[in-house]
């Protein structure tokens, strides 16, 4: 870590643990400028088909914050008052009351592991990978790294998680993605249940996605579609909240 981002996860640690873990939801586009020497409108957001706006750089550096430290593999869990201790140590101004009005429109989500709304939140989720798997090597045969070609790893990860990078895209849903570790589970280790039972595999997977969001190296999109939903349900219709304002037309979106 630089310095920097020591002394901020030190002002954040003391009251990270215990909390749900906290999670932003979305790919970012970029700044919007209406016009040649115009003040910032806008940040985008895009979630599914959708793009949905973020009204100033606080709020961008607060949902940018909720991504997490880039500690490596071995990170503490990343909580609303980490994030919170983090936006103090940078100087973002309200960041409280910031971080309540995303999560009150579903750009950032809190989910405790062990809990109902963990497997909600995995239903309607989905890790989407970025950056390229750059394997392991001789000295460290059990660590993985993922960043760019020709370059030192953005961050090295153990197997679960590297499969989850390289895997869990592919699934319609996080919990589709926990389903597959599951079954794959019970071919090889039947008797271990931490392979084998879903919400033990969906804490692995919470943490595992902290660290791949934390070093850029993932992202979460709304659920493709869950994998067991009844044919005409929508996964996610109870998850982006109605105060999330999109930014509309979308040319991209088939209608149906």
């Amino acid at each position: 870590m630089t310095g920097a981002v020591a002394t901020i996860g030190r002002m954040a640690t003391t009251t990270r643990r215990g909390a749900p873990l906290i999670f932003p939801i979305g790919h970012y586009l970029g700044a919007h400028y209406p016009s040649v020497g115009a003040e910032l409108d806008f940040h985008l957001l895009r979630i599914g088909w959708e793009t949905y706006k973020l009204s100033g750089n606080e709020q961008l550096g607060v949902w940018a914050l909720a991504h997490g430290l880039p500690e490596g593999h071995e990170m503490a869990p990343w909580t609303r008052p980490a994030v919170e201790g983090a936006a103090r140590a940078t100087g973002i101004p309200g960041a409280a009351h910031i971080l309540e009005e995303l999560i009150g429109k579903d750009l950032v989500i809190e989910a405790s592991p062990g809990t109902a709304e963990a497997v909600e939140f995995a239903r309607v989720c989905r890790i989407r990978s970025l950056l390229l798997g750059l394997g392991n090597t001789s000295e460290e045969p059990l660590l993985y790294g993922i960043g760019l070609a020709a370059t030192k790893p953005v961050v090295k990860v153990p197997s679960f998680t590297y499969e989850l990078w390289k895997w869990g895209h592919a699934c319609d849903s996080l919990w589709h993605a926990v389903q597959i570790f599951a079954q794959a589970g019970r071919n090889t280790a039947p008797g271990d249940s931490d392979q084998t039972d879903p919400e033990r595999i969906l804490t692995r997977c919470l943490a595992a996605t902290q660290v791949l969001v934390a070093h850029g190296a993932a992202y979460l999109d709304e659920a493709r579609e869950e994998w067991d939903q009844e044919e005409g349900e929508d996964p996610l219709a109870a998850r982006v909240g109605p105060g999330a304002e999109r930014f509309e037309p979308n040319p991209f979106r088939s209608e149906p």
